[in-house]
């Protein structure tokens, strides 16, 4: 994910130094939106975000059978 920082603010995880206004970084997607929710104000982020991958298909799996017996009833 890549971020640009629109005010000064230390973040160790990215660069040893504060990130001044107008730095551009990249970080992974998790860090990127942790530090979106934490300071909204200070971070904006310039790439679009991915789209939502579709969710796998079921796999196809054959289910068992039923049991064909029938229970034994309990009236003789």
């Amino acid at each position: 994910m890549k971020l640009m920082a629109l005010d000064q603010i230390h973040v160790s995880a990215v660069q040893s130094d504060s990130l001044r206004p107008g730095k551009q970084f990249e970080v992974s997607d998790e860090l990127g939106s942790q530090l979106l929710t934490k300071h909204p104000q200070v971070f904006q982020r310039l790439d679009k975000p991915k789209a939502a991958a579709k969710p796998r298909p079921m796999a196809k799996v054959a289910r068992k059978p039923r049991n064909k017996a029938k229970p034994a009833s309990a009236e003789k």
